[in-house]
């Protein structure tokens, strides 16, 4: 392996090496690259003919385009000023830590070529694993600088999701704890608010809908949303760590809304009185403020008043919650919000779509200090219920 440049990408502040190997030194860690994260993209299992041509050109010794990897190790090296020893040595020291950018399939299919070459000639593998091969490296690399040049990379493919991105980079936040609030992953069985537990999958859900500036869930990620994500991102500043950020503020806003209703639980009484269905929403504010739903309508909400410069940063709307205010008890609008949830449930074909717009709307009232429910709860209750009905109809 050897390093033939480096230059400093200033976008993602990140080192990139362009390093000359063979096939037999990147395939002594492939196998781990693939395996190290089990939120890893998995095989492609189209184009399988194309796959094969390039299979059958590997064994020949064709030059493929370079591969594009990052190292996340970080505060380790000073990628501008270390030797090129001391680079190559820290590399393959943190293999484990080694992400694929751009050429997983294409890695794939130089294991599958190395496996028949195995069976098929002994004598012609040493002479395989000896062709060269081009790598770009990224070092020093933070996590949303690693999102960021994933998506520039595969724009013009059949891409994973963003979500599904979003999960592979912040996977080793599963079971980690932030501001008292533990994420947990859907296997683990149900999560519980109450003992400061969040669905991981929900929290990653609402930081796309932060970043597409969108409530709606996306289950394709199709060219135009990539780029539309893409250019969400140019805005920030790639140095922070966005994700942590949005979550930690999230969970605060979770919090205030808990302690402002002195977690209340809805009694058959209020149900009768309000005229609440039997299957509720939720029945604590804590069980319907910790669903994707209001974590999407939040992080859309968010996202739309900064492009709207109503706030310049996500930590705007903290010292907001100090000065919430509510009426009698403090969860009256908390009763009026599951009405409004019953009426979604009444007339909506897509009710989860339908909830988060709603949420969408009741978080832009709350904490836009240029509309009429700015910091009342029961105002943004009517008014962001208002506003969802005037988009549906």
């Amino acid at each position: 392996m050897e390093i033939m440049s480096r230059i400093y990408d200033h976008r993602i502040n990140s080192m990139n090496l362009y390093v000359e190997t063979t096939f037999g030194e990147y395939l002594s860690f492939a196998d781990k690259i693939i395996k190290n994260n089990e939120l890893q993209r998995k095989r492609v299992k189209t184009s399988k003919s194309v796959y094969a041509l390039l299979k059958d050109d590997l064994k020949k010794g064709c030059v493929m385009p370079p591969l594009v990897l990052a190292v996340t190790q970080r505060d380790v090296i000073d990628a501008e000023e270390v030797e090129a020893d001391e680079l190559l040595e820290y590399i393959k020291d943190n293999t484990d830590d080694v992400l694929i950018l751009d050429g997983l399939q294409r890695t794939y299919t130089l294991i599958d070529a190395r496996s028949e070459m195995e069976k098929e000639d002994k004598r012609k593998i040493n002479k395989f694993l000896s062709y060269s091969l081009r790598l770009e490296i990224y070092v020093e690399i933070n996590r949303f600088g690693v999102l960021y040049r994933m998506l520039t990379l595969n724009t013009g493919q059949t891409p994973m999701s963003a979500r599904h991105q979003l999960e592979m980079l912040y996977s080793d936040m599963l079971n980690t704890e932030i501001e008292g609030v533990t994420l947990v992953s859907d296997n683990d069985g149900k999560a519980d608010p109450d003992d400061g537990q969040f669905i991981f999958k929900n929290t990653i859900e609402g930081f796309n809908s932060y970043m597409n500036r969108n409530e709606l869930p996306i289950d394709r990620q199709e060219l135009l949303e990539n780029i539309k994500m893409m250019e969400n991102m140019s805005e920030e500043d790639v140095s922070d760590d966005l994700f942590k950020e949005f979550l930690e503020g999230y969970i605060k806003v979770f919090n205030a809304l808990r302690t402002i209703t002195g977690e209340y639980n809805l009694t058959k009484e209020d149900a009768a009185d309000y005229e609440i269905s039997n299957s509720p929403f939720g029945k604590k504010v804590s069980k319907v403020f910790s669903t994707s739903q209001a974590m999407t309508g939040y992080g859309s909400a968010i996202g739309k008043m900064k492009d709207n410069a109503i706030i310049t940063d996500i930590k705007d709307i903290m010292p907001m919650l100090q000065k919430l205010k509510k009426r009698n008890d403090g969860y009256e609008w908390f009763l009026e919000m599951l009405i409004k949830f019953d009426r979604i449930k009444e007339s909506s074909k897509k009710i989860g779509n339908a909830q988060r717009m709603f949420f969408h709307y009741f978080f832009r009232e709350l904490f836009n200090k240029e509309s009429d429910s700015y910091l009342d709860l029961d105002e943004a209750v009517e008014n962001g219920y208002k506003k969802y009905i005037s988009q549906v109809n």
